[in-house]
Formats: structure tokens, sequence, C-alpha cells
């Protein structure tokens, strides 16, 4: 209890580190946690990881098919593969116009610097966009993200 006495006037707080834990535990948060990892061990942890490396090596050969694309870090076939998502660029059109217009088919992407400043720097660009993929995710849903792409370039290429 991070509180000892409260008045109109004033307030008298407990001692450190008590003071600083206001609030209810994240108990919600907690079971759904358990919820997740129950889930996860249900479906096995090899299986998640090869359905990522399926999907994601899935995304990014279709990624590599849209001329223009840029995609940066090493390619599936690499020493150790490569995460289920693909970070890219397209050259004279920003990121976040890319994401924006993505968005209104209903496909989320990210778009920013991802907190990599540095890396974008040495890249030579300001931006990147990127789509990830879970278990939740679907080769339907890597093609559908695949024609907004397309669609979204023509509209800003051809402006």
């Amino acid at each position: 209890e991070m509180i000892q006495d409260v008045f109109l006037d004033h307030s008298t707080y407990a001692a450190p580190p008590s003071r600083f834990e206001a609030g209810t535990p994240a108990i919600g948060e907690a079971i759904a946690l358990g919820a997740a990892c129950d889930y996860l061990m249900e479906l096995g942890m090899d299986n998640v990881h090869a359905y990522e490396q399926e999907l994601g090596d899935y995304l990014y050969q279709e990624l590599s098919k849209v001329p223009g694309v840029r995609i940066f870090g090493p390619p599936p076939t690499a020493p150790g593969g490569r995460a289920a998502l693909c970070s890219f660029h397209v050259e004279g059109v920003h990121a976040t116009d890319l994401s924006t217009i993505i968005d209104q088919s209903g496909i989320a992407i990210r778009s920013g610097h991802h907190c990599t400043q540095p890396l974008h720097r040495e890249l030579g660009v300001n931006a990147s966009a990127r789509a990830s993929l879970y278990i939740y995710n679907t080769k339907d849903e890597v093609d559908q993200f695949i024609a907004s792409l397309k669609e979204t370039l023509s509209f800003f290429l051809d402006l």
C-alpha cells in the first residue's frame, strides 16, 4: 500500500519501495499470460517455429517479386534463417504513406524507424515499412498484403 493516511490537506506515504507500487497488480494480465503459455505449449513450440519459418519464407519470396521493393536483412536461406517479418523500403514512397493506404485495405503494417535510427542512417533511408507475421496469419493474408502493396505502389508511382 502506497498511502498510510489521506487527509483533506495532506497525505502520508509509505516508505519506499511500497510508495511506488500503486494500484492493483496485473492479475488479469497474469491469468491471460498463463492461458497464452498453455495454448502455445499445446501447439508445440517446434510447430510454432516451423510455421513461422514457412510463413516468413513465403512473405520474403513474395515480397522480393514486387518491383522496386528493397528488403532489409538476410534471405531465409542464410544461416539461422530470419524472423517471420520483412522490413522494406520503396524508393520514392514514404513508409508511412504506404502503411496508411494499405491500412485502408484492412491490413496493418508498421512504418517508421522502429527504434533503429542509426541503422536507417546506415541504410540511407529515413524510414521503413515492416510486415510481421505470427501463428494467427496465413499465406492467403500474405497474398492479400502483396496485392494491396502492389495497388498502393501503383497509385504512388503513377502520380
